[in-house]
């Protein structure tokens, strides 16, 4: 066994211990954690900004209950009407979407219009309510001021008021209220209670021809009636090839013809009797008599003016000056041009060039009927339908050709730059000047003892004072009955 030498032995332990070392280098080595790197943060600032809001209007339905569940059918809610309504305006397209809207699927209710036309005052009105049996809830066609005080006194028809309060259309409740023009309230209110809400109004309006007017010298309106007389001869002498008629008069309705022409010759407390029936033997009433007198006696009036012949040739563009409701001069110039057609209020008697001349108007209304069968659900219809802002209707009133009763309508329904709606707005200036006839049950009746000695008066059968007198006469017989 050799020895080792001290330096060799030293040698070794160095060679050993490098030996370690290259073992050592070639374990793994401790994996170096790197310092956490932190992406860049972005914080959000949110700045708070007053936000204002203009005031919103909600219209409020209220919530109304089921009362059978579930409904075995609809409950048909019948409500009369007349045929005009429906041919001129939506009233039937309304019906369809009250029908669908999403409340009937919580009331229940259908809305039948039934055209049978019985009107307040029918005597089988009556005797439904009487027996019981009341199938009818309203009507959307009564004129106050020749039926509502023969229903009211009938008892056939009931005041609305409580109604429109309790209606689920409240804002429109309210709109209506507040919309109403005071005149039309007027007339559709008797004893201080409402019976009605009007549907639409008709005005009396001096209308005439722009065209035929400005080719005879009159680039403006007749300022008075002798100029009236003097237009219409001119005009039907230059266009007699095209057989056109100076002026129209309407002697077989007093209410259109004769009591709007009487406003233009008295001021308004000479207007009516202390019965509320017109006052004929009025000075004013005479002379806007003996006007009408000077278009007959001239010749320039279509033929067959005894009765009521006017209408259509109006609308056919052959009469140049007319005095009736305003729908007659739209529906006219529907046909021959609105650019051609002028409105304003009847030119004044002598004497009233300084006095407020008025003219006539009169509603055209929703009641209920004494007994209905669904009398709320009915008033709910009616609330809906007469909305200012139900424009599907207020449209379909301006369309065809009558006013609404609602004084917001002409702002929201009417563009002022179409001449076939900016009519409207001038007409709306005259319902200021307009006066209903009082409520009596007697005018429709007064009507039937004017006319016939009117007509004689203009045949020069008979004087008009004589012709007033036994009008008057035959008349207060009639009331003594």
């Amino acid at each position: 066994m050799s020895t080792l030498t001290h330096r060799r032995q030293i040698a070794i332990g160095m060679l050993f211990i490098m030996l370690l070392g290259v073992v050592a280098g070639c374990a793994p080595a401790a994996p170096q954690v790197p310092a956490a790197t932190v992406p860049p943060q972005v914080v959000e600032v949110i700045k708070e900004v007053p936000v204002t809001v203009a005031p919103q209007v909600v219209e409020v339905i209220k919530e109304v209950p089921v009362t059978v569940a579930p409904p075995v059918a609809k409950k048909e809610v019948k409500i009369l009407r007349v045929g005009y309504q429906t041919a001129e305006m939506p009233l039937d397209m309304c019906v369809t979407i009250y029908n669908d809207l999403p409340e009937r699927a919580k009331d229940n209710v259908k809305i039948v219009l039934d055209p049978a036309g019985k009107g307040p005052g029918d005597p089988l009105l009556g005797q439904m309510r009487k027996d019981g049996k009341m199938i009818w809830n309203g009507t959307t066609a009564l004129s106050p001021f020749t039926a509502m005080v023969t229903a009211v006194g009938l008892e056939d028809i009931v005041p609305i008021e409580p109604y429109i309060q309790a209606s689920q259309y409240v804002t429109a409740a309210q709109r209506i209220q507040e919309q109403l023009f005071p005149v039309s309230r007027g007339e559709n209110t008797y004893q201080g209670k409402l019976y009605a809400l009007p549907v639409s109004m008709n005005v009396v309006v001096f209308m005439y021809r722009k065209d035929y007017l400005a080719a005879v010298g009159y680039p403006e309106p007749p300022k008075t009636w002798d100029e009236v007389l003097d237009a219409a001869k001119k005009v039907q002498e230059k266009f007699k090839d095209q057989k056109v008629f100076g002026f129209a008069p309407t002697p077989a309705v007093a209410w259109r013809y004769m009591s709007a022409l009487h406003q233009a010759f008295s001021p308004s407390d000479k207007l009516f009797t202390p019965e509320g029936l017109w006052n004929i033997t009025d000075p004013g009433w005479i002379a806007a008599m003996e006007t009408t007198k000077k278009f007959i006696d001239a010749d320039v009036v279509p033929k067959g003016w005894e009765t009521w012949p006017y209408p259509e040739i109006w609308k056919t563009g052959k009469v140049a000056m007319a005095v009736s409701q305003v729908s007659m001069a739209s529906w006219g110039a529907l046909i021959w041009g609105y650019e051609n057609l002028g409105i304003m209020l009847t030119p004044p008697g002598p004497g009233m060039e300084k006095e407020k001349v008025g003219t006539n108007m009169w509603s055209t209304s929703v009641v209920l009927y004494n007994g209905a069968p669904y009398p709320q659900e009915t008033m709910d219809f009616f609330v809906w339908l007469l909305d200012p802002d139900n424009e599907t209707w207020q449209r379909g009133v301006f369309k065809s050709g009558k006013m609404s009763p609602y004084v917001s309508a002409y702002d929201k329904y009417i563009n002022p730059d179409d001449v076939t709606q900016s009519w409207a707005l001038g007409v709306r200036t005259l319902l200021g000047a307009a006066s209903p006839t009082p409520s009596t049950k007697w005018p429709s009746v007064y009507n039937g003892f004017i006319v016939p000695h009117f007509v004689n008066f203009l045949l020069g059968k008979e004087t008009a004072e004589a012709g007033m007198a036994a009008a008057q006469a035959e008349m207060a017989a009639e009331m003594k009955k």
